[in-house]
């Protein structure tokens, strides 16, 4: 549900979303938009109330993320560009070739591709093989972290993969964990930041105290590691 409040000169506008929660929290996300969960009987004077208590934090948050947009900017996928790969940065180099391929070689991502001017086909190589890497990375990383901590007792969890907009990751009451796409272009202490805090959703589907202490006890670095997340890739 679609909402908003003013404050000051600044109108902001949230996504509303009731759960059975106990509290009401509120989100922002890299592309600025901001995301209000709140327990199933709040009241609209209420909800109101609080995001109105926050909307300074909320707009300082906005300017944050505003602040590293120019550094990704629109992607030409043309030879030279620069792309990220496990927080490293590497160029493109674009072949003209009958056969298609995506390696990585000698600080280059090389792309084969019949035509060097379809951009399209060039993005769609280029997410294919983000995302064949990204199956080998998420579960090597996913194993290595679940064998040297325990599961949550008589609970299983399965990975599976996406592009997404403005989550990392989710993590539904069945233990079904998807991990955006994306996150293979950042440093891998920072995926298994983001393994971690799904995992701990197999015992709190929430971001409730006991959420946040699991989580502290499984990753103590975690704060510093979601910042370096948050800056890294916007």
């Amino acid at each position: 549900m679609k909402s908003s409040i003013q404050y000051g000169s600044s109108l902001i506008k949230f996504d509303l979303e009731f759960s059975d929660r106990k509290t009401l929290g509120i989100k922002v996300h890299p592309d600025k938009s901001v995301q209000v969960d709140a327990p199933l009987h709040s009241t609209k004077e209420k909800i109101n109330e609080k995001v109105r208590s926050k909307a300074s934090w909320i707009l300082k948050q906005q300017e944050f993320f505003l602040s590293f947009h120019p550094l990704t900017p629109p992607r030409k996928f043309i030879t030279g560009e620069t792309h990220l790969y496990l927080g490293k940065q590497y160029r493109l180099k674009i072949i003209e070739s009958q056969e298609e391929s995506v390696k990585l070689y000698s600080g280059y991502i090389t792309i084969n591709c019949k035509d060097k001017t379809n951009k399209k086909e060039i993005e769609k190589l280029l997410k294919k093989w983000y995302k064949s890497k990204a199956e080998v990375h998420f579960n090597q990383l996913f194993e290595n972290w679940t064998s040297q901590h325990m599961l949550p007792k008589n609970n299983t969890a399965t990975l599976n993969y996406k592009w997404m907009n403005k989550r990392w990751g989710t993590c539904n009451k069945e233990g079904l964990i998807t991990l955006n796409i994306e996150l293979i272009k950042a440093p891998k202490k920072c995926i298994e930041y983001v393994i971690v805090h799904e995992v701990c959703h197999l015992s709190y589907l929430n971001h409730s105290k006991s959420f946040y202490n699991l989580l502290e006890k499984h990753y103590p670095q975690w704060r510093n590691t979601k910042y370096q997340l948050e800056h890294f890739m916007v």
